[in-house]
């Protein structure tokens, strides 16, 4: 939001901060309206005066050039080289002196050209950055003052202050708004915004020129109007201009100015309707029609959603209320008649037109945060002044005021006891009582110290007491709490649980090497289901999920449209950036909820893990392993069960190709199972899917259901002291079929070994020429230990003669 020092001072008095905007950008950054930016136009024309030109004569060593003497008052006279032909003496020009710094950088020197001094230039428009094409240099009025600073002359030693007003603030959203707020601010007196004594209107009734019909009063609350005719449409005055220009708005005629103008400075969008476009001269208000089309003044077509208010005359929609007009319901330059209309509109109404179309107003930012209700005729009758001052025309009596249901404001009872418990100082009950009366509030003193205050209709943020007592700490000054550490009478909250596990569960990743990554919750539906693309075979590996996913009622965009379903999708969305991005090999894991239906109306949520791997490290220090990422992945799996002194766990390979997800490999997948019940899956990303996404890496996946993990602690290792007597150790090469899983074999041999086996481990596995086709040898390492006496090489020996003959009987081992 733009705001004019020069403009604002028109309703209060800040002509002492015109040197200093610094020091007011100061005052209202401290009261909530933060600064963005400050533009001082004088400053952009430094050095650039207005002068005389007092001789003209042909430049001795150019027949093109001209060399001038030109005064700028006070004696001064500057010999100046000038390329243009349209200038004679005693015309009265603009001279950039050295210094200047014109538009594009171009810095005014002292120069010599073709052998003689020039000290300035004579300057055009197009030099000036005020217009785009330029016939000569520009040529002032003949009254035109000498020496006087360009930019004050033009009017442009204005300085415009940008502000960021929050969406809780629309009353700031205006010149006249600013003003109550700075008046209040520097405790001086708030002029009016403009006097209704000076509107001239006819005896004639506008409610007899163009009927009104609201059908939608719970969305446009109130609705005025007025007829006026006999305009002259037209480019705006210069000072009309002018104003637009230095809050960023550009001029587009008389009549769609004076409009703006009144948005600019009161803060209510207005409309004017060419009324001989309105057909069956009726003004209808409201609802759209699901699926109706709208064409915009810029020839965009909408499908409308049936939320909209839409502005109507006998046949055609006109306007979607409060965000844009229509394509045949503008002003043009053979307007001669108009319909002004000045409207409150629901600002929910406005907020959802906005979105739901994708559009971005100056209208629609006002009414989505709030107009004042109560100002509605007041910028009705303001826009009516402008208009016939600049267009002539006469103004219609008897407005259109449809406002059956009158806004009003609830009273909130204070005391001023309350603030000073709230702030930690005594507030002071007379500042108060001027704070809430130059806020517009009426007060009621119900007793001493307490009061009745309504607040003002434009402050839709004041609803309850504790506003009020933000704006006494406000507007006194929050540098005026005074800095006191709390008192800690209570011990410290000990740490939820689940917190504590997932940070255990983080600290034992990232010892894996492996990153924690964090996704926003909210995904696009269509990008998500697309990836998963059958949510419920999720189920097979025990993560709770539905065939839909949640939906937000109110998305900022399509692509956070409803809530996950599951960390994969982000955590391979992770995969996909970081490979485009040049980051070749990455280890990263997420700890967040997803979200599903449990039944009709039923949400459930549940914390998950995930883990995702891609690329292959290899180089001076690295071994180029030929293994699947999915064993890296399966190796920090199996070391977070161990943090959580889980023995009891398995692999169990997805079987039947239908079970596995959609995006993994269907012959590269497995469930967890942790004490016999599933909890999630691991595998290797799809190939189909890394190809049609352009990632030339290999790549692997797991998520895992963190409740199920967490529902099993705390669990304590039992420990057991160190035995004194010898370990015996035995290591066998057993030949076995390649489709027997070594698991088998080992749960067999932990089952048949004895009381006496304290560890199994694989260390060798071959598979080639030397042995018969379709066998592979595995060699076991056994450890034995009798931790109450020194065990026989016998019992060794007999346990494992007994255990060659179960495996051969059970699966045909046998020894290498």
């Amino acid at each position: 939001m733009k705001i004019s020092l020069k403009w604002l001072n028109d309703f209060v008095d800040v002509k002492d901060y015109f040197q200093k905007p610094e020091a007011l950008a100061e005052i209202l950054t401290k009261a909530g309206l933060e600064v963005e930016e400050i533009h001082n136009g004088a400053r952009d024309y430094e050095f650039v005066v207005t002068g005389l030109i007092l001789e003209k004569d042909k430049h001795p060593n150019a027949d093109k050039l001209s060399l001038c003497r030109v005064t700028t008052g006070d004696g001064v006279v500057h010999q100046i080289v000038c390329g243009a032909q349209n200038h004679k003496a005693n015309d009265k020009v603009v001279v950039a002196l050295p210094g200047a710094i014109l538009p594009g950088n171009f810095i005014i020197k002292k120069a010599v050209v073709r052998d003689v001094e020039s000290g300035g230039m004579l300057c055009s428009l197009k030099e000036l950055g005020l217009a785009t094409e330029s016939q000569g240099i520009e040529i002032l009025p003949q009254n035109a003052p000498i020496g006087k600073a360009f930019a004050e002359y033009m009017g442009l030693d204005d300085v415009t202050i940008e502000l960021k007003v929050t969406a809780n603030r629309a009353d700031c959203l205006s010149h006249y708004g600013l003003a109550r707020e700075v008046a209040c601010l520097l405790g001086r007196e708030l002029r009016p915004a403009f006097d209704e004594k000076n509107l001239q209107l006819n005896s004639l009734s506008s409610q007899d020129q163009i009927q009104l019909e609201v059908r939608a009063s719970d969305l446009a609350p109130r609705y005025t109007g007025r007829y006026l005719k006999g305009l002259k449409v037209g480019s705006s005055p210069d000072w009309l201009k002018r104003r637009l220009e230095m809050v960023g708005l550009n001029s587009i005629n008389n009549v769609v100015d004076c409009t703006n103008y009144v948005m600019m400075e009161l803060g209510q969008p207005l409309h004017a309707f060419d009324a001989q476009a309105i057909r069956g001269e009726k003004i209808i208000v409201e609802r759209a029609k699901p699926g109706e089309k709208f064409t915009t003044l810029d020839g965009s077509e909408l499908a409308l959603t049936g939320d909209e208010v839409m502005i109507k005359d006998s046949e055609k929609s006109l306007c979607i209320a409060g965000v844009i007009g229509g394509k045949n319901s503008g002003v043009t330059n053979e307007t001669v008649n108009l319909f002004l209309e000045a409207a409150f509109f629901s600002p929910m109404s406005a907020r959802k037109s906005l979105r739901a179309h994708g559009l971005n107003t100056d209208s629609g930012y006002r009414f989505a945060r709030g107009v004042d209700p109560e100002g509605t005729m007041v910028a009705l009758n303001r826009a009516t002044e402008l208009i016939l001052k600049v267009a002539g025309g006469e103004a219609f009596s008897a407005a259109h005021d449809v406002y059956p249901n009158i806004q009003k404001k609830e009273a909130v009872s204070l005391k001023v006891q309350t603030i000073s418990d709230r702030l930690g100082y005594t507030a002071d009950p007379r500042k108060f009582e001027d704070f809430m009366q130059r806020l517009g509030c009426r007060m009621e003193k119900i007793s001493d110290g307490e009061y009745q205050i309504t607040p003002p209709s434009y402050r839709f943020d004041l609803e309850q007491d504790m506003d009020l007592v933000e704006e006494y700490a406000r507007l006194n000054g929050y540098d005026q709490i005074p800095e006191t550490m709390p008192t800690l009478s209570m011990t410290p909250t000990a740490h939820d649980a689940n917190y504590l596990l997932q940070r255990k569960t983080s600290e034992v990743l990232r010892a894996e090497g492996f990153s924690q990554s964090q996704h926003l919750i909210f995904v696009g539906t269509k990008a998500q289901m697309k990836f998963i693309k059958e949510p419920k075979i999720l189920e097979h590996a025990g993560l709770s999920t539905s065939e839909m996913a949640v939906k937000v009622l109110n998305p900022l965009n399509e692509e956070q449209d409803s809530l996950r379903l599951g960390l994969s999708y982000g955590l391979f969305q992770n995969i996909k950036t970081n490979f485009h991005h040049g980051n070749a090999i990455g280890r990263l894991f997420e700890i967040g909820k997803v979200f599903h239906f449990s039944g009709p109306g039923n949400y459930q949520e549940n914390w998950r893990l995930a883990i995702s791997a891609w690329g292959l490290p290899s180089g001076l220090w690295q071994k180029n392993s030929q293994a699947p990422l999915v064993f890296e992945i399966k190796a920090a799996i199996e070391a977070l069960l161990r943090s959580f002194h889980i023995t009891s766990f398995q692999w169990e390979p997805i079987v039947d190709k239908g079970d596995v997800p959609a995006f993994l490999h269907r012959g590269q997948a497995a469930s967890l199972l942790v004490e016999g019940k599933k909890i999630g899956f691991l595998g290797t990303v799809h190939p189909v899917i890394l190809d049609d996404e352009k990632i030339r890496a290999p790549a692997a996946l797991a998520e895992l259901d963190l409740e199920v993990l967490f529902k099993t602690q705390p669990r304590v290792r039992k420990t057991q002291s160190l035995s004194k007597f010898p370990r015996i150790e035995r290591d066998l090469a057993l030949i076995l079929p390649k489709s027997l899983k070594v698991g088998e074999v080992s749960e067999l041999i932990h089952k048949e070994a004895g009381p006496f086996l304290i560890s199994l481990q694989v260390f060798d596995v071959y598979e080639g020429d030397k042995l018969e086709i379709g066998q592979k040898s595995v060699a076991f390492h056994l450890v034995y230990q009798d931790k109450k006496d020194t065990l026989r090489d016998q019992v060794v020996s007999e346990s494992i003669d007994k255990l060659l003959v179960t495996l051969k009987s059970k699966f045909q081992i046998s020894v290498r």
